[in-house]
């Protein structure tokens, strides 16, 4: 229920801030419906950490308010067997959100971006499962992966003379942005002649066409977007090319941790339904949930670019906000244990 409320809330604004840009280009009412649809995935997996922050507080709450975590506590059961219980209701969930963050995010937000940008700018251009078609004056390419910072992957570029017929394939394994232009590294080249046929091979060439760069900014994917094995590929490949790869390192280590941010949340949650705030309203519950969700989220920023400031490791940059509200989690279990074990004695 959280989460439908939190996602609910997200899609709204979403969908209001879409409504000034009907009328621009052939932008209209149907896309943004079909816009808003495709990012909910996306929303779903942005907003799992806090509903299940908010969830865990107001069902543990609602037993508390009843005296029913005093009993369980009274018939021998620990807080340890109660976050155990509440693991296996989170770990499902963990799991959904990783599968969608890595199957479903990625050609959902593509799509939207996709379907946003060519009813706006009226681009030429066909996006699919197996790729991108972009047609080039007397060019037609085709691109199996379009990354960040306008870098491609697998690129088949046909050259059509003025009656259309095909004069040449062009095959490169990446291209790389050089001076507006694009640089095609390990090219394969097939020149088709009246009555011969002449294959190239070229370590390097720059591509003579000129393709759109909004057009290509439009129809990228996002580090945040890609799966986890499209972005350690990625990786690897900045890193054999000698380029930065701080930003692409840190996505991916968010994407590996995050179940386990959710899982955080949940033993985060338990405190604040023990001891004293067993009697508390729902409504206070949730104004713990909000600001707990609100100062994970402000903590995440801010130690995230403290670390880059300071060259910390991606891994352990990407863990530290985690870790950081793990280890106050444990310290306030372990608070309230002793104060109970005090008070009782």
């Amino acid at each position: 229920m959280a989460l439908a409320i939190l996602v609910s809330l997200g899609i709204f604004f979403t969908f209001i801030g879409e409504l000034e840009d009907i009328g621009r280009g052939d932008y209209t009412l149907l896309h943004v419906i079909e816009y808003v649809a495709l990012v909910v995935p996306g929303r779903i997996v942005e907003y799992m950490p806090i509903a299940i922050l908010l969830g865990t507080i107001l069902n543990l709450g609602s037993l508390a308010s009843n005296s029913e975590i005093i009993a369980m506590q009274a018939a021998g059961v620990s807080v340890m067997q109660l976050l155990r219980a509440v693991f296996q209701a989170a770990l499902p969930l963990a799991m959904i959100s990783f599968l969608l963050a890595d199957w479903v995010v990625p050609m959902s937000e593509t799509s939207a971006r996709e379907i946003r940008s060519s009813a706006i700018n009226a681009t030429q251009a066909l996006s699919g499962k197996k790729g991108i078609w972009i047609k080039d004056e007397n060019r037609i390419l085709h691109i199996k992966l379009l990354l960040p910072n306008r870098i491609a992957r697998s690129i088949e570029i046909y050259q059509l003379d003025q009656q259309g017929r095909l004069v040449s394939t062009t095959r490169a394994d990446s291209a790389i942005p050089f001076d507006d232009r694009w640089r095609l590294q390990k090219v394969q080249q097939t020149i088709i002649g009246e009555q011969t046929v002449e294959v190239r091979y070229l370590d390097e060439m720059i591509y003579p066409g000129n393709i759109s760069l909004q057009l290509l900014d439009a129809l990228m994917i996002e580090p945040r977007h890609m799966s986890s094995i499209d972005l350690y590929a990625y990786r690897q490949f900045l890193q054999e090319n000698n380029l930065d790869d701080s930003v692409e390192s840190l996505t991916f280590w968010q994407k590996v941790f995050a179940p386990l941010t959710i899982l955080v949340m949940c033993i985060l949650a338990i405190p604040f339904i023990l001891g004293s705030q067993r009697q508390g309203s729902t409504g206070t519950r949730i104004i713990i949930g909000i600001l707990l969700g609100l100062s994970y989220i402000a903590a995440d920023k801010l130690l995230v670019q403290l670390g880059k400031q300071v060259n910390i490791y991606p891994a352990i940059n990407a863990l530290l906000p985690t870790l950081l509200f793990f280890l106050l989690a444990v310290y306030l279990l372990v608070r309230k244990q002793s104060h109970g074990i005090r008070r009782r004695a």
